[in-house]
């Protein structure tokens, strides 16, 4: 589907249609396996863009680990929940891509347990106010 191509991501990588419909997505790393801030690593033209203010109301623990998250990747809570979102939105065979890379889902697993999150990514239907 998609030849070896370096990637803006740090990644070089090529999909794969299997006879069943599948896609494989086959990447390694270009240099170290680091999170670069959006803003670093996106060598495509800039996009001028407009930001508004969006009330957001997250889960006190979610809150916590997102900060620990952005500081991690050395960006904004902003840049991280934006580089997350466009992330979710992108269609990746029979999922959605991930801006993280296996490093960092490590990290992010430790930042649950530190924060005391035990529930899935389904939890947040379950959620009720105190």
């Amino acid at each position: 589907m998609e030849p070896p191509t370096d990637k803006p991501w740090n990644l070089r990588e090529c999909h794969i249609r299997h006879p069943d419909g599948h896609t494989f997505r086959i990447g390694a790393g270009i240099g170290e396996d680091v999170d670069v801030p959006t803003e670093v690593r996106n060598t495509e033209r800039p996009l001028r863009i407009e930001r508004v203010d969006v009330p957001v109301r997250l889960e006190k623990r979610i809150a916590a680990l997102l900060h620990d998250l952005a500081a991690h990747k050395g960006m904004s809570i902003t840049s991280c929940l934006e580089e997350t979102l466009l992330h979710t939105f992108e269609r990746m065979g029979s999922g959605v891509a991930s801006p993280h890379t296996r490093k960092t889902l490590d990290y992010i697993q430790e930042l649950k347990r530190k924060h005391g999150i035990d529930y899935d990514s389904h939890a947040s239907y379950r959620f009720v106010d105190r």
